[in-house]
């Protein structure tokens, strides 16, 4: 698909490549090089292959390796800044400006500073309480530079999203560390990193990963942006279970809904289960909708049958079967334990 794409719709390709390469998040290629105005193509003669692309400004050099290539004008740097892809381009901001400035296309919204990066966790703190969300993260035409970093902030992978610099540097992606030099670069991409070094260039990799490990919702956060995005909420009518609103309020939960699973809303026509990845979507009766929530809040099959068997007044052997037949039916599964992130303990009876 992706060489049909390349051959048939080449600024299409490019467009997706260059999405892949700001939100580090890589579904159709390994890694993506972006090289911006004066940096020497040959560097990648020996690097680059069949799944990787090359994002080259459109005065570069030709590239004749085996890599896949997309041509762009601009650049993206400094608050306002824009890049083209043929007729495609995206505007990059400051992830606090963007608050403030009418979005009117594609735009890449990046931490600038360690204030804007304080300023996205307390935004993400306030929709976890209160269920309101910040605008420049529910507009389906933003995208969240490095948004794979702040999923898994210390899995160790080999950078997949390089800038290579006039002046010989390379970093990862918009807004990571200087890895080193173009002469090392064939080593530079055999060395795993954490996730947090994509963000390195902002917040030291030790602040981001306690902020983020302290925060072990965040990537169902980011998953609930993009419910907003796909079902187009509005959040003062449809309420998101786990922020700001939570149908089963027993004291109980102990766990955290797994970042891939379905969510559960609260809508004008009802209960409603919505899966960002399948994109399914279906009413639920409110006895379903409770074994949904006791399922995803809590961190064994048990603890969750015991509360909705009390919840629904019936037995603790009848609300079993009913979990069990959630994660049948409707793809939904114990919780992540708070202390354990990453980890799901699940005890079937």
């Amino acid at each position: 698909m992706r060489d049909d794409d390349h051959a048939a719709q080449p600024e299409l390709f490019g467009a997706r490549a260059l999405r892949e390469w700001i939100t580090g998040e890589h579904t159709e290629h390994s890694r993506i090089f972006l090289l911006e105005s004066g940096a020497d193509v040959s560097d990648l003669a020996d690097v680059a292959g069949h799944d990787d692309v090359v994002l080259l400004p459109a005065e570069s050099a030709p590239y004749d390796g085996p890599a896949g290539t997309a041509r762009y004008s601009g650049a993206l740097r400094e608050v306002g800044d824009e890049l083209f892809v043929g007729e495609r381009g995206v505007e990059l901001q400051d992830y606090v400006a963007a608050a403030f400035v009418q979005i009117i296309g594609p735009t890449a919204v990046r931490f600038f500073d360690e204030t804007s990066w304080r300023a996205f966790l307390d935004d993400a703190e306030l929709a976890r309480r209160t269920g309101v969300f910040p605008s420049a993260l529910t507009d389906p035409r933003v995208l969240l530079a490095d948004r794979a970093a702040l999923v898994r902030p210390d899995g160790l992978e080999a950078p997949s999203a390089l800038r290579l610099s006039p002046d010989g540097a390379v970093s990862l992606g918009l807004q990571g560390e200087i890895l080193g030099s173009t002469a090392d670069l064939e080593a530079l991409l055999t060395v795993p990193l954490p996730g947090a070094a994509a963000l390195g260039g902002v917040v030291p990799r030790d602040v981001l990963a306690a902020d983020l490990a302290s925060r072990e919702w965040m990537a169902r956060y980011l998953g609930a942006t993009d419910l907003i995005k796909m079902l187009r909420l509005e959040t003062a009518t449809a309420k998101i279970s786990g922020f700001g609103w939570s149908l089963i309020d027993d004291g109980r939960a102990d766990a955290e809904p797994l970042a891939t699973d379905p969510f559960l809303l609260d809508t004008d026509d009802g209960f409603l289960l919505a899966d960002i990845g399948s994109l399914r979507r279906q009413l639920l009766s409110e006895s379903t909708a409770v074994v949904v929530a006791a399922t995803q809040t809590s961190r064994s099959t048990e603890v969750a049958a015991d509360r909705v068997a009390r919840r629904l007044d019936i037995a603790t052997s009848d609300a079993r079967a009913l979990c069990r037949e959630a994660r049948t039916a409707l793809s939904v599964h114990v919780g992540t334990p708070a202390d354990a992130r990453g980890r799901t303990e699940e005890v079937d009876a």
